[in-house]
């Protein structure tokens, strides 16, 4: 059988950076001009996984991503570490898109490219952090969804046991094809690109899909088709005060009792 493995990526400003960024006092849409972009990290574990699953199995492994064209180096970096092709859906109607809107996107891009037998997400992105366009997009690829995922067995071909949930209740699942994996960075290390790799990444297709080549011409897109806006963005206040401690661990732990005991916090 020759499985199709999706693996989306969004590109996304980089930590670095993010002193720089403002949202828009009109469109709410976050201003991201002049700030370099990266891979959102958990989707590269996500596509280390999709690596494995096609080096167990075979197969056809493809990255998608909804960005503009100025994305197309990290879509290159993608298939430098291995991807056979990439597909960048690209269009000014899907500025601003919401992650209901993105997910539809996704999904016209997927069935564009052939479908898939497993599609593999980051749990969530590093700017909205909502991991809600995973189950969103299995929804519209009429799969199932499984999130939180912290490892992957491939067992037999089409067949995976997963071990997923948070840290302290683990589930372990044998899961058949089709399904969308939302993966924690527990599943894989991202492997290193190496110099064949780059080589290589010259040689693989980038296609481009717009707005009417996935059939969303008619389709409300962007922030006009967005059931959600941000409203605004802000770095919360802490109030809290902070002291540190310092000596030997017996004194430490002394200061620390006895300041707790001036709090009022007694102990039996």
């Amino acid at each position: 059988m020759d499985f199709r493995i999706i693996v989306c990526v969004k590109p996304v400003p980089d930590p670095k950076h993010w002193d720089k960024m403002a949202l828009d006092p009109e469109t709410r849409i976050l201003r991201r001009q002049g700030i370099p972009m990266v891979i959102n990290p958990l989707d590269k574990h996500a596509l280390e996984m999709g690596l494995r699953l096609r080096e167990a199995w075979g197969g056809h492994l493809t990255v998608a991503a909804m960005a503009p064209p100025e994305s197309r180096p990290l879509l290159l970096e993608t298939l430098a570490m291995g991807a056979d092709e990439a597909l960048l859906l690209s269009d000014p109607h899907f500025r601003g898109s919401d992650t209901l809107v993105t997910a539809r996107i996704l999904a016209a891009g997927i069935r564009a490219g052939g479908g898939a037998d497993f599609v593999l997400t980051g749990q969530n992105s590093i700017d909205g952090s909502t991991g809600q366009v995973g189950p969103q997009l299995a929804h519209f690829l009429e799969m199932a969804s499984i999130g939180h995922i912290r490892e992957i067995k491939p067992v037999s071909p089409g067949i995976i046991h997963v071990r997923g949930g948070p840290p302290d209740y683990q589930a372990l699942m044998e899961i058949k094809a089709p399904v969308l994996l939302s993966v924690m960075k527990e599943v894989g290390i991202p492997r290193f690109i190496s110099m064949t790799g780059i080589l290589q990444a010259e040689d693989r297709p980038i296609r481009v899909l717009s707005a009417q080549d996935l059939d969303l011409a008619r389709t409300a897109l962007g922030l006009e088709g967005s059931p959600t806006r941000v409203s605004d963005i802000f770095m919360p206040e802490i109030k809290r005060r902070r002291e540190i401690l310092r000596g030997e661990p017996d004194e430490a732990v002394q200061n620390l009792l006895q300041k707790l005991r001036e709090a009022g916090i007694r102990f039996e």
